[in-house]
């Protein structure tokens, strides 16, 4: 499963890889509002002699993020609005934590991943049931893995999601060991998508504007 802020104002969409991502995102957005709602008061009341008028309640107007809040659709269908460009108005796009953004950094030495782009953890000939070759969306679930089954330390290294998923449906293809690749959710991913749709009759539909940030 894929999270993503739901809100009705923007025009861009992000669909997290993972909840806690979300969550933080939401909670800046959330905060961030609220204080410059506060400083925007501040300033009208400083030019009018501590006085805010209803005109200027409206035209400051309310937090739009309070009534956000966090649901969940399936990965192919976040990478399938991704893959697309805009689409009935909006850009999709995927986003992963900062700190899996951190983890790739480091392990293939470069400065930094273009927006839109999703690191993949995996290891070399690492197999999980039925001779399946994982790829984690975070490090230290791969590396938790690794640990149940050796004790010797793993050579990680680093792919793209959509890259991967490219060489998988490339028409023709020949690399055998692509039939094998399965994506692998963040530990919580499936706990916190029911928590999530718990309730919802439809948590999103394309064509309103059910977006995001």
């Amino acid at each position: 499963k894929m999270v993503r802020l739901w809100e009705d104002a923007k025009l861009t969409s992000y669909f997290f890889t993972n909840y806690g991502e979300a969550k933080r995102i939401l909670d800046l957005a959330n905060s961030s509002s609220d204080k410059a709602i506060r400083e925007t008061k501040k300033e009208i009341k400083a030019k009018n002699g501590g006085v805010l008028t209803k005109q200027d309640e409206e035209e400051i107007g309310t937090n739009p993020w309070k009534n956000a809040r966090i649901t969940s659709v399936p990965l192919d269908l976040a990478v399938s609005l991704a893959s697309k460009g805009k689409l009935a108005g909006a850009y999709f796009r995927l986003a992963p934590s900062v700190s899996d953004i951190e983890a790739a950094l480091e392990l293939d030495g470069t400065d930094d991943l273009p927006e839109g782009k999703v690191p993949l953890f995996y290891v070399d000939g690492m197999t999980i049931s039925d001779e399946v070759s994982p790829l984690y969306f975070q490090k230290d679930q791969l590396e938790r893995e690794w640990q149940r089954q050796s004790k010797d330390k793993p050579d990680i290294k680093v792919t793209e999601l959509f890259a991967t998923i490219t060489e998988m449906v490339r028409p023709g293809g020949t690399d055998e060991e692509l039939k094998t690749l399965q994506f692998v959710a963040p530990m919580d991913s499936k706990s916190k998508a029911e928590k999530c749709l718990k309730g919802e009759k439809e948590p999103f539909k394309l064509g309103e504007r059910l977006i995001v940030l």
